[in-house]
């Protein structure tokens, strides 16, 4: 059946799918005129929309498909058809050959101009499919260059001469193709963080994806030091100083994109270690649902947005989404008409009309300097991205009494414990009580891949998780990922969220301005719909998305 034609106009399209609002396309129109250039370059340069979701309206008013490229895999000899140049002039990437026609993805299926150029260069039928403009662009990073994946290239290294590899330095071609390819793999999978891990005989290069680190790559050791300094250099750290730890931070062009770097060395008895953590900084255009909340989860959530002030937090260990939901809850807010600041440590994307602030204390701007100065910039939504000491969290106590909308992370190990944890950082109970509208806490778990998800038996769980999830699972059946190529093996590929949210009623109000324990605060949020982390987990679980032992290893009993 053919796909249904969208309006004939971008922007009508954009309403109706709810992608924009008025207000915003407006605001879009306007640019697009003062600036001279495509609604669609507007839309992305504001941050309302991305190269996806135009190339979703392409592809139905060309009646195409609409496909993703992001884990493609393309035959050597089917790139060769297409010129790597040409691939990234057009935005377009040859995916298949079926005889005489060649099947490529493009981010404008309306060009003509590419459609003859790449007939022209094939001498082939070609069939145009759509995809993002970014996900090519990084297909093509991933595919063309030289062909080699970072396995292929430490191959390549191995059969070179000891003596060779030991007089390599951090400016020669091995050790930049070989960086480049790590950084860039790292991306294109979607891992959170790159370790170079030193061992006596050997380097090992890992990827930390979907919350779990690989047992990763085996490089020679003669070249860890031309490796590590390369690294060192992009990070802007000392090469010649490696008896101490030290910090840094880069910016590297991937795809198209810029992709934020923050490096960490230690010196370890094997040589130094250095983790780089991978900041994907596109503009981000994500949904509460998306991020794994459930239904109730999310409207008592959005309703707390709804307020003038007061303050909300997030609380969980490092790495559990807290900044991706904060993001998403500024993203509600409608920032054309109200002033935000953000107060960051790093900026991890780009939001627009948001003034961001990376907090740099080696020059004494601590969140509570930063905190203090924005109070006086006319406010009306602040986020303090970690609340780390007394002054930082008295400040935001008094920001959210004097009309302001203040949000913020914690790490506590549930949300009730953030209550106990401000009175400790010197927050007075009376004060607290007033000004707190929720807390949401949170964790990440990996979801069952959708390529070889299967059901499972309960007779395949463990004991201990069947006791645990027998009251919440009683008719459901449960699914778990077998394994395959699409999750390398794991059985898992991407990851969601679970929570538990805290709603901070009148009568709660008055129990912590009275100082009330937490087992009083607990029964109350009960009576106000509050489920834990593990309850929500299970729900997962017997939805299909995730498994029982994942909630229970992530969540805890």
């Amino acid at each position: 059946m053919p796909l249904a034609a969208p309006p004939s106009r971008l922007g009508d399209w954009l309403l109706d799918q709810g992608y924009l609002s008025e207000n915003q396309l407006d605001l879009a129109l306007r640019e697009q005129k003062r600036g001279r250039k495509l609604l669609g370059e507007a839309l992305i340069e504001l941050g309302f929309v991305t190269q996806e979701t135009l190339s979703r309206f392409l592809a139905r008013k060309t009646q195409t498909e609409n496909i993703s490229v992001t884990r493609v895999q393309v035959l050597r000899e089917v790139l060769d058809l297409v010129p790597e140049d040409l691939a990234r002039r057009l935005v377009a990437l040859p995916i298949s050959r079926d005889g005489n026609v060649l099947t490529v993805a493009i981010s404008d299926p309306l060009n003509v101009t590419a459609f003859d150029l790449l007939e022209h260069t094939t001498l082939l039928q070609i069939t145009l499919v759509a995809a993002g403009h970014g996900e090519i662009l990084q297909a093509i990073d991933r595919l063309y260059e030289s062909g080699q994946t970072v396995g292929q290239l430490v191959d390549e290294l191995l059969r070179l001469d000891g003596e060779e590899l030991a007089g390599a330095t951090e400016r020669d071609a091995p050790t930049i193709r070989l960086a480049n390819r790590i950084l860039n793999e790292a991306v294109t999978s979607g891992a959170s963080d790159i370790h170079i891990h030193p061992e006596e005989k050997i380097l090992r290069i890992r990827f930390r994806r979907d919350g779990m680190l690989e047992p990763g790559y085996l490089v020679p050791k003669a070249i860890q030091p031309a490796l590590t300094a390369r690294f060192k250099i992009l990070g802007g750290m000392d090469i010649a100083e490696s008896r101490r730890s030290q910090g840094g931070r880069g910016t590297v062009i991937i795809a198209g994109r810029d992709v934020g770097l923050r490096f960490s060395s230690l010196p370890t008895a094997f040589g130094e270690s250095l983790v780089i953590r991978v900041l994907d900084r596109r503009s981000v255009s994500l949904t509460l649902g998306s991020l794994g909340f459930a239904p109730d989860i999310e409207e008592s959530f959005g309703r707390m947005l709804d307020k003038p002030h007061g303050m909300i937090l997030v609380t969980g260990p490092t790495g559990s989404g807290k900044t991706t939901s904060l993001y998403t809850a500024l993203g509600m807010i409608n920032a054309a008409t109200t002033s935000i600041f953000t107060l960051e440590d790093p900026i991890e994307y780009q939001l627009p009309f948001v003034r961001q602030t990376q907090i740099n204390e080696a020059v004494g701007l601590t969140f509570a300097d930063g905190l203090r100065t924005l109070l006086r910039q006319d406010p009306d939504v602040i986020l303090v991205g970690e609340t780390r000491d007394t002054e930082t969290a008295q400040l935001m106590v008094r920001a959210a009494l004097t009309g302001h909308l203040v949000f913020s992370t914690l790490h506590t190990n549930d949300a009730l414990g953030a209550i106990p944890r401000l009175v400790d950082l010197g927050v007075a109970p009376f004060l607290l009580g007033p000004t707190l509208i929720g807390v949401l806490g949170q964790r990440l778990v990996r979801k069952i891949c959708p390529k070889c998800r299967e059901p499972v038996s309960n007779a395949t769980i463990t004991p201990e998780a069947l006791n645990v999830a027998t009251p919440w699972l009683k008719s459901a059946t449960l699914q778990h990922g077998r394994g395959c190529p699409h999750c390398h093996g794991s059985g898992f590929n991407g990851r969601v969220g679970i929570h538990e949210l805290v709603v901070v009623d009148a009568l709660m109000r008055g129990a912590i301005a009275a100082g009330a324990d937490q087992a009083t605060l607990v029964d109350m949020a009960r009576k106000n719909g509050f489920r834990t982390l593990l309850e929500d987990g299970l729900q997962k679980a017997a939805q299909g998305i995730t498994t029982v032992e994942e909630v229970i290893r992530t969540a805890g009993v």
